[in-house]
């Protein structure tokens, strides 16, 4: 049922991240794997980035009708024109250089009625009440973050700012919707706060693994100040008078 491209990781601390990652956008999806609304019998299914394969499996069904396959999504496809009913893509985020260029190869790729639905994420967080403020080590993590993505020519879009790719690519019917992801485990409501929970456990390996590299190599930040950043940062996550989402 699927053909899929897929980032091969060894760290099996990252795959459990990103196994926690597609549990947590099952949440905010009330159970749902997407939600375009395609043909209840897809014959074709493209997972872009898939990770662990998880999202995948669980849109295949059964194992069997997965296929695996290792490519460079910004090269040009080898698959034929009119291909897929469902093209889906999930936290690409500072993966892409030219979103203009991937979502046209997208768009070739769909067949006339498809649809792609792509999941994304502001890297970074907001809070409605004022508790995320600049004098915060996460304020400063994801400042430094984004500044240091966006010097290395893969900057992190915001998914609000993805509609304009699709324009360019020649999608006439873009639906773009917001869900507020809570960080940690300050909201009331329980449903928010299991969210928020998840959240918490893949940032604490998360906040390195994002960083390490980009710091160091591209802000050339010492490795002493990286690590005190991440720190501060950990424990700043874990303060539940610090109410901050993430808008997904």
């Amino acid at each position: 049922m699927a053909d899929n491209t897929i980032a091969v990781d060894s760290d099996g601390t990252e795959q459990d991240r990103l196994d926690i990652v597609h549990h947590i956008c099952g949440l905010l999806l009330g159970g749902r794997l997407h939600t375009a609304p395609i043909n209840p019998n897809p014959q074709k299914i493209l997972d872009i980035g898939t990770g662990t394969g998880i999202w995948a499996i669980d849109a295949g069904e059964v194992p069997p009708n997965v296929q695996f396959q290792i490519d460079d999504a910004e090269n040009e496809w080898t698959w034929a024109k009119d291909t897929f009913d469902l093209i889906h893509i999930r936290h690409l985020n500072g993966s892409i250089k030219d979103w203009s260029a991937f979502l046209k190869q997208v768009y070739k790729h769909l067949k006339p009625g498809g649809y792609v639905y792509l999941h994304e994420y502001d890297v970074d967080l907001f809070s409605d009440d004022g508790t995320y403020t600049d004098k915060l080590f996460l304020f400063r993590y994801y400042a430094l973050l984004n500044e240091a993505a966006a010097k290395s020519g893969r900057a992190f879009k915001p998914g609000a700012g993805m509609k304009r790719f699709f324009n360019d690519a020649g999608f006439d019917d873009v639906h773009y919707d917001m869900k507020k992801c809570p960080f940690g485990t300050w909201p009331a409501d329980p449903k928010q706060k299991e969210i928020g929970a998840f959240c918490l456990l893949t940032a604490e390996n998360a906040f390195e693994a994002f960083s390490l590299a980009l710091l160091t190599r591209v802000l050339e930040m010492p490795i002493e100040d990286v690590q005190k950043l991440i720190e501060g940062t950990k424990k700043d996550s874990r303060n539940r008078k610090i109410h901050s989402y993430s808008k997904q």
